[in-house]
């Protein structure tokens, strides 16, 4: 019985068929990283002249572009410091992705934020950032704090450093999770309701009958007309601004683990000496 659980646990991770490793999410995480290709060569090119004539005016595509590259900026400033202004790079690129991949869902596709790897994968991602970090400011140190307090402490405190990563991905999933499910339940509901009042209408779905199609219940056409008029109302809240928001916290919790890792500048501690004492 073990064997079985555990044949079928691990059945579509060890499976080699595509269908079991390239799900609808998957396949919409890809068509979002591509937009970003495409993206980053459009920008490119734009602003390839722009270091020969660095007075010109800005307007259009280039203006906006300049306004957020400046946001994201002063944004890691603010969190992280005028020294760390380099990992506004790393900001733009994560929050692309995320916000694109929460509001990907208005296509009409599988949003890539609904699938757990996807989550988990950035949940990595900050991981990977953290203890780059650290390695790179404290060296041999880093080391130090798998056997703190003592060393019997090592397999709680191996077991701890994958906290911030999976705290940040299951963030992600369950509001992602949340919302779709929330709009599935009122797109079923709204389907019934439409055809409970228009359904008199089309005779029982006498219409679609017809044409040789058997419908029954919300599959009809009278259950259309609702879902049109109320639904865009909460997309807006469950894509577009909870997919800016969760950008919005991704972004600002990442960031402020990695700064964690950096130590003080020497005149900021003893600027901090000097004002206790």
């Amino acid at each position: 019985m073990n064997n079985v659980v555990l044949d079928s646990i691990f059945d579509g991770f060890l499976s080699f068929d595509f269908d079991d490793w390239f799900v609808p999410e998957i396949i919409s995480s890809l068509i979002v990283i591509l937009i970003i290709i495409i993206l980053s060569f459009v920008i490119y090119f734009k602003f390839k002249g722009a270091s020969e004539n660095p007075l010109e005016e800005q307007k259009g595509f280039k203006l906006v572009i300049s306004m957020a590259v400046e946001k994201v900026e002063n944004f890691v400033v603010e969190i992280m410091g005028e020294n760390n202004r380099g990992f506004a790079g790393v900001a733009c690129g994560l929050a692309i992705y995320v916000f694109l991949a929460f509001i990907f869902g208005l296509t009409g596709l599988a949003s890539p934020m609904s699938y757990l790897g996807v989550c988990l994968s950035l949940g990595f991602t900050t991981l990977i950032f953290i203890h780059v970090t650290a390695i790179r400011y404290q060296r041999w140190r880093y080391f130090k704090r798998y056997v703190e307090p003592i060393f019997i402490f090592l397999p709680v405190n191996i077991i701890t450093t994958f906290t911030p990563g999976l705290s940040l991905a299951l963030r992600l999933f369950g509001n992602a999770i949340g919302g779709f499910c929330i709009m599935g339940i009122v797109y079923f509901s709204l389907e019934n309701l439409s055809n409970f009042i228009f359904g008199s209408i089309f005779m029982g779905n006498y219409w679609a009958n017809s044409l040789g199609v058997t419908v029954s219940g919300a599959e009809g056409p009278a259950g259309i007309f609702l879902a049109p008029v109320i639904t865009p109302i909460l997309h807006f809240y469950f894509d577009l601004f909870s997919g800016f928001i969760q950008t919005f916290v991704y972004l600002m919790l990442t960031l402020i683990q990695i700064l964690q890792e950096i130590p003080e500048e020497p005149e900021l501690v003893i600027e901090k000496v000097s004002q206790n004492s």
